[in-house]
């Protein structure tokens, strides 16, 4: 059995971290938590803003896992929203359901071009071709290309930073569902309202943001087992063991057992002694995508009934706009909403370097030319820079990161999780899974 007499070690307060410490709690096992930031959520954050909150993300918690829900409710309570608000794709001034709905796609493109970009569809699904080998194959096959093209294809290369064709079949998630006979069905016998139920329109979220779950599940835990604005500096190793990090108090701690959600680079890069450098130079070449928000808190009740809208067309640099007060009420005051833009970006590019003042014009004029609001309605503009915000999953990125894992599983008692941990497309309910399967993983001395 593993020694869990002496406390787990966590790298990271996002919600990969704290669901590890969540489970060690709930099994006896003590803890400490690191995080560099001076609050909890990691990426998963609700920031306040003059009385606006908005998240750091369009985040949501899908029923997905009976046990993460169950948590959520008990921690939560009636703050805990089951909602049902529609996402929408926003193209040449119009909205077309998402994900891409049967009736709403012959309303936009006409009977003509409809019944072609149909017969794409079932002609593709018709010669059963090889198993796709990139995003690009993989969209146009399910949706052929005209559909492709116009709503998927663009969009994904703005998200993730690369050409669709050089990007793994895996950043499409879930999301290439809903244009088939059984959706089309559910819209001809049930209605919209059936529709949106089947294709995750519904799911749940805390009243005051999502980031007020991650601080509820802190307020769980003694004070003293969490440690904020403590980043790591060094991670000791000798003879396939981790021996002891140092922290950015300048403390030396040893440990028994380490879990990281850290970034899988940034992992490799704090053991100490190093890497090969043949280790390093292979996660040096793995890629993280950045986000720019930019939030508009606006003297108006709404904009418009979205949640989400996704605008796949280069002449937006973002790729999502969303209305936190869709999803509850108290993110906004009475009588007021916001609007927070997603510019997804690297580190090295003029959305992420640019003065603010600039990114908030240059986006401000494209939402007014776009109807959302009018410059007389803008109370505020803030920018928030996110790093980390994706793993970038490029076609074979497996045969970079299978050796970085390869040489991590050397160390008998370190343990990776979360996303960036990972390098993995991964959503709040799989890293709550994933701390649970952790921490049983321990406790059986796996």
């Amino acid at each position: 059995m593993a020694d869990v007499r002496h406390p787990i070690h966590i790298l990271g307060g996002g919600p990969a971290g704290l669901a590890t410490a969540w489970y060690a709690q709930q099994h006896q096992v003590p803890f400490e938590l690191f995080e560099a930031a001076p609050r909890v959520g990691g990426n998963c954050t609700t920031l306040n803003h003059q009385q606006f909150l908005f998240d750091s993300g369009a985040h949501r918690l899908h029923d997905k896992d009976l046990e993460t829900t169950q948590m959520a409710q008990a921690l939560l309570g009636d703050e805990l929203e089951h909602i049902q608000v529609p996402s929408q794709i926003f193209r040449e001034g119009k909205y077309i359901d998402f994900p891409l709905s049967p009736f709403n796609l012959l309303r936009y493109l006409g009977l003509g071009q409809f019944v072609a970009a149909g017969w794409q569809m079932v002609r593709n699904k018709l010669a059963q071709s090889a198993t796709p080998e990139n995003f690009q194959e993989l969209a146009v096959s399910a949706y052929g290309k005209r559909i492709a093209d116009l709503f998927l294809l663009h969009y994904t290369e703005k998200l993730w930073g690369k050409p669709a064709d050089e990007l793994s079949v895996e950043v499409a998630g879930k999301r290439l569902k809903g244009l088939n006979l059984k959706t089309f069905l559910l819209e001809v016998l049930r209605g919209t309202r059936q529709k949106t139920e089947h294709l995750d329109g519904a799911f749940y979220y805390p009243k005051y943001g999502i980031g007020s779950l991650f601080e509820a599940m802190q307020k769980q835990f003694d004070p003293a087992q969490v440690h904020l604005s403590e980043a790591i500096t060094g991670i000791e190793h000798r003879d396939q063991r981790i021996l002891g990090i140092a922290t950015s108090q300048g403390r030396a701690i040893d440990v028994a057992q380490l879990v990281s959600s850290l970034p899988l680079g940034l992992l490799l890069q704090l053991l100490r002694p190093a890497p090969p450098e043949e280790v390093l130079q292979l996660a040096r070449s793995i890629r993280f995508r950045n986000i720019v928000l930019v939030g508009f808190f606006l003297d108006k009740p709404s904009v418009n009934p979205n949640g989400s809208m996704y605008f796949p067309s280069s002449e937006f640099p973002f790729t999502r706009v969303y209305e936190p007060r869709n999803r509850s009420t108290a993110m906004a005051p009475e009588g007021k909403t916001s609007l927070i833009a997603e510019i997804p970006c690297q580190s090295d590019d003029l959305w992420w370097t640019q003065d603010a003042s600039h990114t908030i014009q240059s986006i401000q004029n494209r939402l007014v030319a776009a109807g959302f609001f009018q410059p007389s309605e803008v109370i505020d503009a803030i920018t928030h820079p996110i790093t980390h915000a994706y793993p970038v999953l490029e076609k074979g990125y497996a045969r970079k990161v299978q050796p970085l894992m390869q040489y991590l599983d050397q160390f008998e008692n370190l343990h990776l999780t979360g996303r960036n941990g990972l390098f993995a497309y991964t959503h709040i309910h799989d890293h709550m899974q994933n701390g649970r399967q952790l921490v049983q993983k321990l406790l059986a001395g796996k």
